[in-house]
């Protein structure tokens, strides 16, 4: 049994993606038809993206420009980059931001023998210390499963500073794949048809997801930092492989490559030499050292399949557990001693962006009840209430590492360790196997992405009780709501804000009063 079957039988705890029709390139006209971007942004530089369309396929010289004004009448800085063929007409350009402009809103635009794009505004990251500094992060944005609402509330959030975006930007699935039964009646049908291989493929999908207005607006209004998940590649994808790739699918090796090409040609991300290295680091002053990683694609060993622990219906849990408990790569060893020299006392908080949830979350007695019967297998049931690693592909199924990491980043303030991939929202506090307090685990609801309360309906609240019940280092749980996570981060405290919004069904929405904890600088939250 895959992961992806499992937790469908099982809960629908974990998701995947989805998309929309994306214009044809083959035009004479030239246009910005995909808006404009940034991200990456250090003390005194930030990414700058566009891509042009139509014409010949000719390499094409890009004129950029960054201004304090949005009239454009003084310009900061300026210059030409190249638009190429074997780019897939992408742009990135580096900017170097004069210092007197650390930390401010500016204006960006990209031009063409008199065509020009729309305006972006980005900033650096301050310098100094602020008084206030706000990180939104998101992650699951499946385009067929619903709209983008969230990212347009996030676009219009004034409070954002900076967007991190978590993984499952996009879903490699077809048309007729996981959450799309709706896609057609809302107009969100993907392209290709087809599960997504080539590096064709990923760039087509990427122009699907980036037709959409909401994420357009989101780029534009704000810098973002983003990382990976699986799905930018396939479902539950590990260092050799994934569970959504078969031999007749071609190598995996090469399928992996296409993705990282479009990933870094589509994504305002900052070059390097070895691209599958995504794992990098930001500051805020000495107010925040965020940690960005990847536990998906570089160090990762195969998780474990639960199916190969049944016989007779019956889960071997003795030998199960065993092997669990055996020393298995995540981060690997490599980005592990990254970590270990990136964390640092000297900031108050140190903020780590990555995939996955890493708190124990348990299978709660509940799944033994009828009142769940569509949720309940023979699997389920023997799994509930034992504390045992129900999601193999989270930290739970990487106990040893989830240690070595939790001992790595003991030299730090007021850790605060943030998931995606989950499609639900959780707060924890996080303790090692010693019980000493490591930091906070927030993780983020989906864009879009269906929530175990698409699943459980009118269960839903009893299901979020249960999880609380049977673990203990649960605060809050919710998979009820779509949206996004805002952190107001001041010196000796946080204000995490879960903003959600109505409905992912309709352009109708409304957004719901955000549900906020406060996070007290080097202290659990209090129960």
């Amino acid at each position: 049994m895959n992961r992806r079957s499992f937790l469908k039988s099982l809960l629908f705890l974990f998701a995947s993606l989805s998309l929309k029709i994306f214009p044809t390139e083959k035009t004479k006209t030239i246009a910005f038809n995909y808006g404009v971007a940034s991200g990456d942004p250090t003390n005194t530089n930030v990414i700058l993206w566009t891509k042009i369309s139509g014409g010949d396929l000719k390499d094409k010289k890009i004129k950029w420009e960054v201004s304090n004004q949005k009239s454009f009448q003084k310009i900061l800085v300026s210059g030409n980059a190249k638009a190429k063929f074997d780019d897939n007409f992408t742009v990135k350009v580096d900017a170097q931001i004069p210092s007197n402009f650390n930390g401010k809103t500016i204006y960006y635009r990209f031009s063409f023998q008199g065509i020009v794009s729309d305006i972006g505004t980005t900033k650096t990251l301050p310098i100094n210390n602020p008084n206030k500094f706000n990180i939104a992060f998101c992650s699951c944005s499946n385009y067929p499963a619903g709209y983008f609402n969230a990212y347009k509330e996030m676009a219009n959030d004034e409070e954002v500073d900076l967007v991190l975006h978590l993984g499952d930007y996009l879903y490699e699935y077809s048309r007729e794949g996981y959450a799309s039964s709706d896609a057609k009646k809302m107009g969100r049908v993907v392209n290709p048809p087809n599960e997504i291989i080539s590096l064709d493929d990923y760039r087509k999908r990427y122009a699907t997801y980036r037709s959409d207005t909401d994420l357009q607006l989101l780029h534009q209004s704000k810098p973002m930092i983003a990382v990976w998940d699986d799905h930018e590649i396939t479902n539950d994808t590990w260092k050799k492989g994934a569970q959504n790739h078969s031999s007749d699918e071609g190598s995996f090796y090469k399928r992996k490559n296409n993705a990282i090409k479009a990933y870094y040609e589509w994504m305002p991300i900052r070059e390097t030499n070895k691209k599958e290295k995504i794992w990098r680091k930001f500051k805020v002053g000495n107010l925040i050292n965020l940690v960005m990683l990847d536990t998906r694609l570089y160090g990762r060993d195969k998780q474990l399949e639960i199916s190969s622990y049944i016989k007779d219906e019956v889960l071997d849990k003795v030998q199960y557990k065993k092997d669990l408990n055996k020393p298995r790569n995540l981060l690997g060893r490599e980005q592990l001693n990254w970590v270990n020299k990136s964390v640092s006392k000297d900031f108050k908080w140190s903020i780590f962006g990555q995939q996955l949830l890493i708190g124990p979350k348990y299978l709660p007695n509940i799944f033994k009840s009828e009142k769940l019967a569509g949720s309940r297998s023979y699997l389920t049931k023997q799994l509930a209430g034992e504390k045992l690693a129900t999601n193999t592909d989270q930290w739970d199924g990487y106990p040893k590492e989830r240690e070595k990491f939790y001992q790595s980043i003991m030299n730090s303030q007021s850790n605060i360790i943030l998931a995606g991939d989950s499609h639900n929202s959780w707060f924890s506090n996080l303790y090692d196997k010693n019980k000493s307090f490591v930091g906070i685990e927030v993780g983020a609801p989906a864009i879009s992405s269906p929530s175990f309360g698409d699943s459980f309906k009118e269960a839903t609240e009893s299901v979020e009780k249960a999880f609380i019940e049977e673990n203990r280092d649960l605060i809050w749980v919710n998979g009820k709501y779509k949206g996004y996570v805002s952190m107001d981060i001041y010196e000796n405290y946080i204000d995490v804000n879960f903003k959600y919004i109505t409905t992912v069904k309709s352009r109708n929405y409304q957004a719901k009063k955000p549900i906020t904890f406060r996070v007290e600088h080097n202290k659990p939250y209090a129960v």
